[in-house]
């Protein structure tokens, strides 16, 4: 008897001490499901090292990319809701993925926890200088004259180059050749040769071969105009109604305990308000986009969700 108490008591002493220990004890962990070195890549390690001296605490970043996401994804959602396993989340491709895949294992919406926004980038719409246009509008006036003769990168199925490029179809009524290409960089060097003629990426992308006139920026996808191109019209100044950018914010698994994410919420809109932060972002034409709380993002995500199902619904784009 007097060893089953003394057995119970010492339970309840480990578990009264797990549940008394401080977040974080140990190192955090960024899980990114896209491969090393590119834009993700950049955003996560960035942040993550500025996290850990705030913290005081290992941030470790690790790459899981594959299966359209899923791989990074579906590790993420299966783990410990602990606030130590955290998800680079990039919309739309995430808010698309909802109404593109069929039979995903997950829910991104049940089963994620919001924490923070990161950055938003606007996209740049860019053709080869060999096109005989200089403005969306002469795009578009040459594209429906020559249907189905201009071909464009498609890079996977709902990342946001190939949802841009779907959209703009849908709005301007152009029909276009779909190239698809497993990676941006491919894509690229085929937009600078000339074996295709159009392409939608992020603004740092593009840069060096549009200063060096190699590339021919028609439009960038923000709301405004984008600091590396200022001269650069966005498409609404252009007469065509859409928007669109990219974002990548942090989630983890859900039912994360609501004082860890509210902590982390407020530590990663502080490593986005850092200087040397904001100036490294600055750079690849990323802007800090972060939200004052997690239940904010929260509603920009289900809202986000909702918006890429009627964009995807009018552009006819079907799931895969």
């Amino acid at each position: 008897m007097i060893k089953k108490l003394l057995i119970a008591l010492a339970v309840t002493a480990s578990s009264v001490a797990f549940a008394a220990d401080p977040w974080p004890s140990r190192p955090i962990r960024i899980i990114i499901p896209y491969v090393v070195g590119g834009a993700s890549d950049l955003v996560a390690r960035t942040v993550g090292a500025r996290l850990s001296i705030q913290l005081n605490t290992p941030v470790v970043v690790e790459s899981k990319p594959g299966a359209a996401n899923i791989i990074a994804t579906d590790y993420v959602v299966k783990s410990a809701p602990d606030g130590y396993t955290l998800l680079l989340v990039g919309t739309p491709t995430y808010s698309a993925q909802v109404h593109l895949t069929k039979n995903l294992p997950y829910d991104v919406v049940r089963d994620l926890t919001p924490i923070n926004n990161l950055v938003a980038t606007p996209l740049v719409f860019s053709v080869n200088p060999s096109l005989p246009v200089k403005n969306v509008q002469e795009f578009i006036t040459y594209a429906k004259a020559n249907p189905n003769k201009l071909a464009f990168a498609s890079v996977g199925s709902y990342n946001s180059l190939s949802l841009s490029t779907a959209i703009f179809r849908s709005k301007t009524g152009v029909e276009l050749v779909d190239i698809p290409y497993k990676g941006s960089s491919q894509a690229l060097i085929d937009l600078l040769s000339g074996n295709i003629q159009l392409m939608f990426d992020t603004v740092n992308v593009p840069i060096p071969h549009i200063q060096s006139g190699k590339l021919r920026p028609l439009a960038t996808t923000g709301t405004q105009r984008a600091a590396l191109l200022p001269n650069v019209p966005t498409l609404m100044e252009q007469g065509v109604d859409m928007s669109f950018g990219a974002m990548l914010g942090l989630m983890g698994p859900a039912n994360m305990p609501k004082d860890v994410v509210n902590r982390l919420n407020a530590e990663l809109t502080k490593v986005m308000q850092t200087q040397e932060v904001r100036d490294i972002f600055a750079k690849s034409g990323m802007e800090p986009r972060t939200f004052n709380t997690a239940d904010a993002y929260a509603e920009y995500f289900r809202k986000d969700v909702d918006t890429m199902g009627k964009l995807v619904r009018d552009a006819n784009i079907k799931p895969e």
